[in-house]
């Protein structure tokens, strides 16, 4: 099972907390954080510059404590009832066992 399996019950979580913000944008913040999780996985032994600075960009946004910015990592966890430390363990435990094995095959 994947970290990011479809849940009804995000929708109406995220319909409680935070009611004025619609279905279309929960989709969008959902593919925001799913995209940013990709970039990281996929990204972590890249050998291009491009894709190095995809996985810097997904790593820094992730770890980023703004509340500001409508689309920072924190405020989309929160409105898709997502728990923001453990999303964020889990990158880091993925980041330490994929970042050793890479580093075994070189």
């Amino acid at each position: 099972m994947s970290v990011f399996e479809p849940d009804i019950l995000i929708e109406s979580a995220a319909r409680r907390r935070m009611p004025g913000v619609m279905a279309a944008e929960r989709r969008l913040m959902a593919a925001i954080l799913t995209d940013a999780m990709g970039c990281f996985q996929k990204n972590l032994v890249a050998r291009t510059a491009k894709r190095r600075r995809l996985f810097r960009e997904a790593e820094e946004w992730i770890f980023c404590e703004d509340w500001q910015w409508v689309f920072s990592f924190r405020n989309i966890c929160d409105v898709l009832g997502v728990d923001a430390g453990a999303l964020r363990a889990h990158a880091v435990a993925w980041k330490r066992l994929h970042g050793e094995m890479s580093v075994k095959t070189l």
